[in-house]
């Protein structure tokens, strides 16, 4: 497979996989701090679980409103509060990869422009997806 196919397959995948996310802004004290709160957990009772002392798990609340947590120690705390970390990249403001793909590539965008105009004469070809591939190889 050479790498053009690689690059539209990679770029089918993440647009089918991320099309429902929206991005997410992370609570004022952390997630971290939020969940177990609204569990009802102290501090004391999450470090009785995680096996840490109390400030531990004050640190960790702290690292990670900070942005200084490591994603090993997220994702442990994450298990203890029996949450799943999830990370995802998410295009900004309603793009799609394709887009970032064509933003980087003039002649990507301009393929794009065509079909799109194509598409709003009624006479689209339906298959940009493969002149992209096309134009990669």
């Amino acid at each position: 497979m050479n790498k053009a196919s690689q690059q539209v397959i990679a770029l089918k995948s993440l647009s089918a996989v991320t099309q429902s996310l929206r991005p997410v802004y992370r609570p004022a004290h952390g997630w971290l701090r939020a969940v177990r709160q609204a569990l009802g957990l102290s501090g004391a009772a999450l470090a009785r679980s995680l096996r840490v002392t109390p400030t531990a798990v004050q640190d960790y609340e702290k690292a990670e409103a900070s942005d200084t947590i490591t994603l090993a120690t997220f994702r442990r705390v994450a298990a203890a509060l029996e949450c799943e970390l999830v990370i995802a990249l998410v295009p900004r403001d309603g793009q799609t990869f394709t887009d970032l793909a064509a933003s980087r590539d003039p002649d990507i965008a301009h393929l794009k422009a065509t079909e799109h105009s194509m598409n709003l004469e009624a006479q689209g070809s339906d298959d940009l997806d493969q002149q992209i591939k096309e134009r990669l190889s």
